[in-house]
């Protein structure tokens, strides 16, 4: 079998046109994902009544369900239940008028969400407990513990875990191709369609795909070089990073009284 180079071009070039609607399905999952996901691993780690037994009951249960059926699901309750919601709220736009992205967004978002808390909650049960207990006791309150102690290293901490998480959501967004939303998978198919060249397609999205997971291990490693302060291991880091949160803390204090 020969390898037409020119149709894998082709493929690239028009798969690279859909770049920014993959972007899209990229950054806004896993904006919410961390955003929403942090936040249930501290309502679980917390112990938040009701919340944290409804989440730890759901988290597990919806990961169990493949993204294909989630997809599916979404798409078929989006197809038949929206001209009616819409009739409900007097509006008098029709599905015609609503982009399905907003469906692929949803199914992404929930799966990031699920896999990003699960993260987070793992990186916050690795901080010893020494470490609240000893923030407490020179004065700061949770929030501050949170804000200028404990997130940094979960930070630090939850980085390699999130590169996974994000290469997994960067393959997961080929299969909004099934409902329909043109991403570089369906974008590079194009030409592949009316020359039959569908190796070449699916070679050349492949080679985009890789491509973006490449640049989000730079990132993710430039990231975690300059966390590594935060790191629980690096006893010297940890000594300043405490002192300058003491010092901190102690100058909001000293704000604080002067005002009153």
């Amino acid at each position: 079998m020969q390898i037409d180079v020119k149709a894998i071009f082709e493929s690239f070039v028009s798969g690279l046109t859909y770049l920014p609607k993959t972007l899209i399905l990229i950054l806004v999952p896993l904006s919410i994902g961390l955003v929403v996901g942090t936040l249930i691993a501290l309502v679980r780690i917390y112990k938040v009544p009701v919340l944290s037994q409804f989440f730890a009951v759901f988290i597990p249960v919806y990961q169990g369900v493949p993204i294909v059926v989630a997809l599916m699901v979404y798409n078929l309750i989006y197809l038949m239940k929206t001209n009616d919601v819409l009739k409900f709220f007097g509006s008098s736009k029709t599905i015609a008028d609503i982009d399905s992205i907003y469906v692929g967004l949803f199914a992404l978002s929930l799966m990031m969400i699920c896999s990003i808390s699960e993260v987070m909650r793992g990186a916050l049960l690795s901080i010893n407990k020494g470490q609240y207990e000893a923030s407490y006791s020179v004065g700061m309150t949770k929030p501050q513990t949170l804000r200028k102690i404990i997130l940094p290293q979960v930070i630090s901490i939850a980085i390699p875990a999130l590169i996974n998480t994000t290469v997994g959501l960067i393959k997961s967004t080929s299969i909004v191709y099934a409902i329909g939303i043109a991403e570089i998978l369906s974008g590079a198919l194009v030409p592949s369609s009316r020359k039959y060249t569908f190796f070449e397609g699916y070679l050349a999205a492949a080679i985009i795909y890789w491509i973006l997971t490449i640049l989000i291990e730079l990132l993710y490693s430039y990231l975690e070089k300059r966390t590594s302060i935060f790191k629980t291991g690096k006893t010297e880091n940890k000594k300043l990073w405490s002192l300058k949160c003491w010092r901190s803390n102690t100058s909001e204090k000293a704000s604080a009284e002067m005002k009153s």
